[in-house]
């Protein structure tokens, strides 16, 4: 199963709206809790900056994905309230994801692409 869902971010996007927003998508594509192991692909779309948007040139690279940017603090806690917030579908998410891939581009739309898909039939018991 595949879920993959966007998530419109602004400036003062609160965690706990975050979350929220993460919750209803992912209920809304799957309602019931998930047991298999999980592989969950993360794209983080972050507001470009002034000196690339107003450059036609880097603009253009951004959108290509050649100009990207480096912000690992910024990542973290997004990757974590992702985590938590997938506790909607599925109750021990931070075990079972099992593949994780996290990507940062540049947008003139910021936006959170989250595509979660599952490995297993769900046989496999997981341990604390």
């Amino acid at each position: 199963m595949v879920i993959h869902f966007i998530i419109e971010t602004e400036v003062l996007l609160t965690k706990d709206r975050l979350i929220k927003r993460i919750r209803a998508a992912a209920k809304a594509q799957c309602p019931h809790k998930i047991k298999d192991a999980l592989s969950l692909e993360i794209r983080l779309f972050d507001d470009m900056p002034l000196d690339i948007a107003d450059c036609q040139i880097k603009r253009t690279y951004a959108e290509k994905g050649l100009i990207r940017p480096v912000n690992v603090s910024i990542f973290q806690p997004r990757l974590h309230h992702i985590q938590q917030a997938l506790h909607a579908i599925a109750d021990r998410a931070h075990l079972q994801i099992v593949d994780l891939r996290v990507s940062q581009f540049y947008s003139m739309r910021p936006r959170i692409e989250i595509i979660l898909n599952t490995i297993g039939d769900g046989t496999k018991t997981l341990t604390n």
